[in-house]
C-alpha cells in the first residue's frame, strides 16, 4: 500500500521537530547554576624565572705561576679571609729575600754616610775642610738616605707579590663555580695581561637570592617595586617562598616575537634551599579585594555573547538585545555612535540621559534616578578649601594622618571618613567640595583617578570600603561618586567593566547588566547589579550540552538515523548532515 505523499511529509516533520524540542527541554532543566556569594579575590601576573644569586665575585689572583694547593670545592662556604688558592711562592720569595738584603745594606750605607755628615759639619764648623769637602759629604747622606726609601719601598712590593701568591675569600658567601685546579698556571690579573688574567672561581653570598622573570608586556604596567610575590620552583613543588618584587628591568627582552620584561624578586634563603639556576613560576599580587561579591567567570559573558547563549537558555535573542539596552546601567546605546558605556569612539565626555561617560582615564557607572555625582567646583572654592586648611595646620595634619592609614587593606574606611567628615565640619569646607577639590588638583597633575558613580545594588564590598544597600559607602549620600584607585592610593586606577549574566527566575532566566571589577582565573568582582544568594547559569557547561547534542544529530542524520525505511532523508533530498544518506542521490 503506496502512503500519501502529505502525510509522509507531516511524519518527516514531525520527527524534524522532536530532537529541537527535546533539546530545549533538556538544556533548560539541567541547566547548572552557581550562586553569588562573598569570596576575597586576588589578582596576580604570573611569569617564569630563574634563580639568580644577587652579587657575584669572579675571585682572580694578582700572581703568576703555578697553582700549588686548591681549598675549596664548589658549594663550599667561607669567611673573608679565608685562603682559597695558593700559587707557588719560589720567584716572589726570592725577590723578597733579596729586596729585604738591599734594604739592610740601604739602611748600613744610610747609617754610615749619617757619621760622615756628623763629622764634616764638625770639622766644617773648625774651619778643618773647605765648604765643597763638607758639601759632598751632605750630598752622601741625602743619597744614601734614597737608597734607603728605594729599598724599604721594593721590600714591601716584594712582600705584597709574596702575599698575593696566598689568594683569599675578599666576602663571605659560596662557591660557586671553579674553573681552575691544582699544577694549572695562571696568569696574573694586573700583570697586562689582555685577558685580564685567570679566573680563579666565582662566589656569592646566598643568604638572599632573586629570581629573574620575563613579564609579558600586558602585564608590566601593573607590577612595581615593593610588590609582594610568590615563588614556586620545580626542585619544591609544594613549597612557596615568599619574595618582594625589586626592580623592573627598563629594556625589553622579545622571545619568539613576544615582548617581555625581566623582573627582579628578592628572596630570602638562609636556609639554602635555593639554588641559581632553579627554575620556577613567580606569583607577583597585583590586587587583592576582600569579602566582595562575585560570580564564576564561567556565567560571564559580553552582550554578543549574550545574545548567541540566549537560545540555549530558552529565551529570544532579540528579546534578550532589547532587555539589556532598556536595562539602566546597559551597554550604551547604538544609534548615538557610543560604545560600551556610551563612550564615543574618540574617548570625550558626554551625558546622555540618566547616562554618564568619560574621557580616558576614568570610568564612570551610571547613576541612579535623582542621585547626585560629584560637585562641580570652580578656582575660588578651591581657593577657599586651601585657604581654611592652611589656617589651622594640625587640622590639616589629621587629614594627612587619615589618608595614610586609609591605604592600610584592614582599614574601617566607614569609621575614617566619618572622622574625616568631622575633621571638615571643624574647618567650616562642605566635604564633597573638598574632595571635589582634591580630585580636579590630581587630575590637572596627570594622575589616573577612576570616578565610580555607584547605581542601586546589594551591599558590597568596594575598593575604598563597604557600600550600602543604594550604592552608597557608609556617611555618604546614595549615588555620590566613589573615587577608587586614586594616585595617592598608588594604584593606576580601579579597571571597571561591563558584562552580563543570566539569573534564574523560578523556571526562567532573566538576562541581567553588571559592571564588573578584579577578577583571577576563577572568579570575578560583581560591583553592581545583583545581589547576594541569587544564582546565576553557568554557560560552558551548557554550550558543551549543545555542541555535543548537535554532533549526535549529525551523526543519527548521516548514518540515516531518521524515519525508519526512509533512509533518513528529509523532504528536499539530502540529509541534514550534508552528505548523502542510504538511498540518496
Amino acid at each position: 500500500m503506496k502512503l500519501p505523499r502529505s502525510i509522509i511529509a507531516a511524519a518527516l516533520a514531525t520527527v524534524a521537530l522532536a530532537p529541537a524540542c527535546s533539546r530545549t527541554k533538556a538544556n533548560t532543566s539541567n541547566i547548572q547554576t552557581a550562586a553569588v556569594e562573598r569570596r576575597d579575590i586576588i589578582v596576580d601576573a604570573q611569569a617564569s624565572g630563574v634563580v639568580e644569586p644577587i652579587n657575584v665575585v669572579e675571585v682572580k689572583s694578582k700572581a703568576s705561576g703555578l697553582i700549588t694547593r686548591m681549598s675549596v670545592e664548589t658549594g663550599s662556604l667561607v669567611r673573608p679571609g679565608d685562603l682559597l688558592v695558593q700559587v707557588d711562592t719560589r720567584d716572589v720569595q726570592n725577590q723578597f729575600n733579596q729586596a729585604a738584603a738591599d734594604e739592610k745594606a740601604a739602611e748600613a750605607r744610610l747609617q754610615v754616610s749619617a757619621a760622615q755628615k756628623r763629622r764634616s759639619d764638625e770639622m766644617f764648623k773648625a774651619r778643618v775642610i773647605t765648604a765643597q769637602e763638607h758639601e759632598t759629604a751632605a750630598l752622601d747622606y741625602a743619597n744614601a738616605e734614597a737608597a734607603a726609601i728605594r729599598a724599604r719601598a721594593n721590600t714591601d712590593l716584594a712582600k705584597q707579590r709574596l702575599e698575593d701568591a696566598r689568594v683569599t675569600a675578599p666576602v663571605a658567601g659560596t662557591v660557586i663555580e671553579r674553573t681552575v685546579s691544582e699544577g694549572m698556571v695562571i696568569t696574573s690579573a694586573t700583570g697586562g695581561s689582555a685577558s685580564g688574567g685567570t679566573t680563579l672561581l666565582k662566589m656569592a653570598d646566598l643568604n638572599r637570592v632573586r629570581m629573574r622573570a620575563q613579564f609579558n608586556e600586558t602585564d608590566i604596567g601593573q607590577i612595581r617595586a615593593g610588590q609582594p610575590s610568590v615563588v614556586i620552583v620545580d626542585a619544591y613543588p609544594d613549597r612557596r617562598f615568599s619574595g618582594m618584587v625589586e626592580k623592573i628591568e627598563p629594556q625589553a627582552v622579545v622571545q619568539q616575537g613576544v615582548t617581555m620584561f625581566p623582573v627582579l624578586i628578592t628572596l630570602s634563603n638562609l636556609d639554602g634551599a635555593l639554588r641559581p639556576g632553579m627554575n620556577g613560576e613567580v606569583q607577583v599580587e597585583i590586587d587583592r579585594r576582600m569579602n566582595v561579591l562575585s560570580v564564576p567567570n564561567d556565567a560571564i559573558r559580553n552582550m554578543r555573547e549574550a545574545m548567541a547563549t540566549a537560545p540555549m537558555l530558552g529565551l529570544d535573542p532579540d528579546s534578550v538585545a532589547a532587555q539589556l539596552r532598556s536595562s539602566r546601567g546597559g551597554f550604551g546605546g547604538r544609534g548615538n555612535g557610543a560604545g560600551t558605556n556610551g563612550q564615543r569612539p574618540n574617548g570625550t565626555a558626554r551625558q546622555q540621559g540618566d547616562r554618564v561617560t568619560t574621557s580616558p582615564g576614568e570610568v564612570s557607572l551610571p547613576p541612579q534616578q535623582g542621585g547626585r555625582q560629584m560637585p562641580e567646583v570652580t578656582d575660588q572654592q578651591c581657593t577657599a578649601v586651601a585657604t581654611a586648611i592652611s589656617k589651622k595646620p594640625n587640622e590639616a595634619k589629621k587629614l594627612d594622618a587619615l589618608r595614610e592609614r586609609m591605604r592600610a587593606p584592614d582599614a574601617d574606611r566607614a569609621a575614617l571618613r566619618e572622622e574625616q567628615q568631622q575633621i571638615y565640619a571643624a574647618l567650616g569646607v562642605d566635604a564633597r567640595v573638598a574632595a571635589a577639590c582634591r580630585f580636579r588638583e590630581m587630575r590637572a597633575q596627570g594622575g589616573t583617578a577612576a570616578t565610580v558613580t555607584t547605581p542601586g545594588a546589594g551591599r558590597q564590598q568596594g575598593a575604598a570600603g563597604t557600600l550600602d544597600r543604594g550604592g552608597a559607602q557608609r556617611g555618604q549620600t546614595p549615588g555620590t561618586q566613589l573615587q577608587i584607585g586614586t594616585p595617592e592610593r598608588g594604584m593606576s586606577g580601579r579597571s571597571i567593566r561591563p558584562g552580563v549574566v543570566f539569573v534564574k527566575k523560578g523556571t526562567s532566566w532573566e538576562p541581567r547588566p553588571v559592571m564588573l571589577g578584579a577578577g583571577n582565573f576563577d572568579y570575578t568582582e560583581v560591583v553592581t547589579g545583583i545581589e547576594e544568594g541569587e544564582e546565576v547559569a553557568l554557560l560552558a557547561s551548557l554550550a558543551m550540552q549543545a555542541q555535543r547534542q548537535q554532533q549526535n544529530e549529525r551523526f543519527r542524520s548521516m548514518t540515516g538515523g531518521g524515519v525508519p525505511g526512509m533512509g533518513g532523508t528529509p523532504p528536499g533530498g539530502a540529509p541534514a548532515g550534508g552528505g548523502r544518506g542510504p538511498g540518496g542521490r
